[in-house]
């Protein structure tokens, strides 16, 4: 009997260590803003932020990032939202690369173009998620026979901002973020 409970408890132990720990995976929703000084270490980097316009509840600034040990310079967008509670200040702010950039300011005129033309009777949604999971949409509402814009800043773990706006408000934002484009 003693040498089938030793022989168990062997066994046991052998199959418990003998499991391999799961791997590592990488969430595919969380992606790197590309900020190559940003994550530098052993440098002292300073951080100039220039406001460059309002939109809705959104600060959208340039951002000048500088490696003072050996003069290098990245320029970004940033979107800055800013609100305040009760027992609450919050502010973050949350960068954009000129690629992606350009590559928002693509989507949201294809969104313009496509909010112009007929519907039908057929549902229409658009999205567009930048790389630090700032959401950019349209849908249609039928009810209100009428276009939606939105966007959604990510502000807290697990909760984000819905903001939404009109037609005529996107075309200011497409203007805003090509102004801002030529200033990065």
């Amino acid at each position: 009997m003693k040498k089938i409970i030793s022989l168990l408890i062997l066994y046991f132990g052998i199959y418990t260590t003998a499991q391999n720990s799961p791997p590592l995976v990488k969430n595919p929703l969380v992606k790197s803003s590309g900020l190559k000084i940003k994550s530098r270490e052993g440098a002292l980097l300073e951080k100039e932020t220039l406001n460059i316009s309002k939109f809705k509840n959104l600060n959208i600034q340039k951002i000048i990032s500088k490696d003072l040990s050996n003069d290098s310079e990245e320029n970004s967008l940033g979107f800055m939202m800013e609100y305040e509670t009760y027992d609450r200040i919050s502010k973050k702010t949350l960068t954009v690369q000129k690629t992606e950039l350009q590559q928002l300011l693509e989507a949201l005129e294809i969104i313009e173009k496509k909010q112009n033309s007929k519907v039908g009777n057929s549902k229409k949604k658009y999205k567009f998620v930048l790389a630090n999971n700032i959401e950019i949409g349209a849908i249609y509402k039928e009810s209100l026979k009428m276009w939606i814009n939105y966007f959604i800043f990510p502000t807290e773990f697990y909760s984000h901002s819905v903001n939404e706006f009109s037609k005529d408000e996107l075309k200011e934002l497409i203007r805003i973020l090509k102004s801002a484009e030529k200033e990065l």
